[in-house]
Formats: C-alpha cells, sequence, structure tokens
C-alpha cells in the first residue's frame, strides 16, 4: 500500500481483480505497474486535443446521409470518434445516462460552439420508449453513437439489467446488446470505430473494428449474440497491444461482472487482499468479489 492513499488503494484493488480475471495476471508488482500505466494514460487522454486526427482507410461505407449504428469503446483516444464525426458534418444521437447529460451537452458545445444543438442529440438511456425515439431521429438522418462497455455513469443494479455472458480474453463478461439488437429490429449497418494508441506529436488515427451490412440471422437474439462476440473477439487485439489504454479496467467490476475458470488461479493466496474503509480493515477475495470484515463477517 506504500504510496496509495486508502482511496486509490481501495481502487486498485477492484481493478487488480478486474486484470486478474480477464488477462490472467497474478502478481501484484505486476498488477500495480499496469494499474499506474492506465492511470497516466487516462490522464493523458483526457488532455489530448480530439480534433487532430485521421482516418486510417475508406469512410465510403459510413456516409452522412445513410443513417446507421456507430460503437465504439471507452479505449484508447476514445474522445477523438465522435469529434471526428461531428467535424465532418455527421449528424449523432447519443443516447446516455441522465446524470451527464449536461457535462455532455457542455463538451459539445465546446467543441462546435453554437451550431452543436443541430447535429447532436441526446437520450436518456433508461427510457423505456428509447427505441421508437431513436427510429424517429434516424429518420431525420442521425447517426445512433454509443460506446459498448457504457461508463461508470452507467453502473445500476445489474440484476435488474438482461445481461448476456460471453467469453473474454481469459475469462468472460456480462455484457448488454439491447443496442445490437435495436439495430437488427430496424435493419440499419452498424460500424464499430476505435481511436488508436497515437505516438506523441502525431495525430490521432481512427480507424474500423467490425462493420455489419448484411443480416441473414432469422431472430434479434442470434444476431445479437453472433456479432457482439465478433465484436469483442476483435477488440481484443487491439487491447492486447495496449492494455493500460482501455478506461473500463476501473469499472468493469460494476458493469460487467467478471469472471474466469477458478482453475487457472494458481494459488489461494493470489485471490486475497486487503483495503481499509472507513477505519475497518477487510479482506477482499479477487474471485468472488466479496470482501469480509475481519475477522470473517461478511461485508
Amino acid at each position: 500500500m506504500n504510496g496509495y492513499t486508502q482511496k486509490d488503494w481501495r481502487d486498485f484493488v477492484f481493478f487488480s481483480a478486474n486484470v486478474q480475471h480477464l488477462l490472467g495476471i497474478h502478481q501484484l508488482d505486476i498488477q500495480q505497474n499496469l494499474h499506474r500505466a492506465a492511470i497516466n494514460f487516462s490522464r493523458r487522454q483526457a488532455e489530448t486535443d480530439a480534433t487532430k486526427f485521421q482516418f486510417e482507410g475508406k469512410t465510403y461505407w459510413i456516409s452522412p446521409e445513410c443513417a446507421q449504428f456507430i460503437l465504439s469503446f471507452h479505449f484508447g483516444y476514445y474522445r477523438a470518434v465522435p469529434a471526428f464525426l461531428v467535424q465532418r458534418g455527421y449528424k449523432l444521437c447519443i443516447p446516455v445516462a441522465k446524470e451527464v447529460m449536461l457535462q455532455q451537452s457542455q463538451h459539445y458545445a465546446a467543441l462546435l460552439g453554437d451550431r452543436w444543438q443541430k447535429q447532436v442529440v441526446f437520450l436518456d438511456a433508461e427510457d423505456p420508449y428509447l427505441f421508437f425515439k431513436l427510429r424517429q431521429q434516424m429518420d431525420l438522418g442521425f447517426h445512433i453513437f454509443c460506446y459498448l462497455d457504457g461508463g461508470v455513469s452507467t453502473a445500476k443494479d445489474l440484476q435488474a439489467q438482461k445481461l448476456s455472458e460471453i467469453p473474454f480474453l481469459n475469462g468472460s463478461i456480462k455484457i448488454k446488446h439491447g443496442i445490437l439488437h435495436m439495430a437488427f429490429l430496424l435493419q440499419k449497418n452498424i460500424t464499430v470505430l476505435i481511436a488508436k494508441i497515437a505516438a506523441e506529436n502525431e495525430p490521432i488515427v481512427i480507424c474500423e473494428l467490425s462493420h455489419w451490412f448484411e443480416n441473414w440471422f432469422p431472430n434479434g437474439r442470434q444476431f445479437t449474440d453472433y456479432f457482439s462476440r465478433v465484436i469483442y473477439e476483435d477488440f481484443e487485439e487491439a487491447l492486447l497491444e495496449y492494455p493500460e489504454a482501455w478506461e473500463a479496467w476501473f469499472y468493469l467490476h460494476k458493469i460487467m461482472s467478471p469472471s474466469s475458470d477458478v482453475a487457472t488461479w494458481p494459488a489461494k493466496t493470489s485471490r486475497i487482499i486487503s483495503f481499509s474503509i472507513k477505519e475497518k480493515q477487510l479482506l477482499f477475495d479477487k474471485f468472488t468479489y466479496l470482501s469480509y470484515l475481519l475477522p470473517g463477517t461478511i461485508f
């Protein structure tokens, strides 16, 4: 715990569990190095000018006139993806949590000036009529933009959500794929974009991760099960190259419930780590995400 505040260490404990499940990293010192690297990258990407970028490849499949679903991850310089789109004239409809709607409005106002309200529309991501409102906006020429890995503001009660478990890296995660199901129902194209890691003073490179434009599946369940796995398999390659660039490591336990086979955990001692909260000492089981008050009362 040297060099950590009590809160920082508590945050690291959950980060440690997330990477141990999915990356199979059991050594505490390597986990700490990755944690520091992820913090440093998060600060760097927040300070990076997201308006200096270039696109890798051609964009004929993502025409501003043909509304589709454009998806991304909180990976790399992810703020550059919507910035790239709106600065090239795309109109975006973005489902977000209510609590970040004002913050997002201010971000796009700073990016686009007075014209931002003509190009960007926000909808409540938890609105029960979201599907119909998305269809209405697409009829008006708006593309639907969404981050597949959610965000810390979207961490609701997981028991109340419809989640599907898929293999991911060395374990598995639970994902929401409602946005993919909506794309299936509306028979719209889907494009997944990510912003690659840029060298210092180099433009941010935005590239296509996945693209879907033909749908021969008989029902939405088969389509979403298949395509969600394709997307995350494609994402694995980028993530393994730059694991520190995925912001979701910090809150993955809240939104995706990482898990892995207990047989891949080499020793019981690698599961347990201690932390403090409100002057109480606890033991945390990284495999189950359960905390225990010493000497063993479940917290």
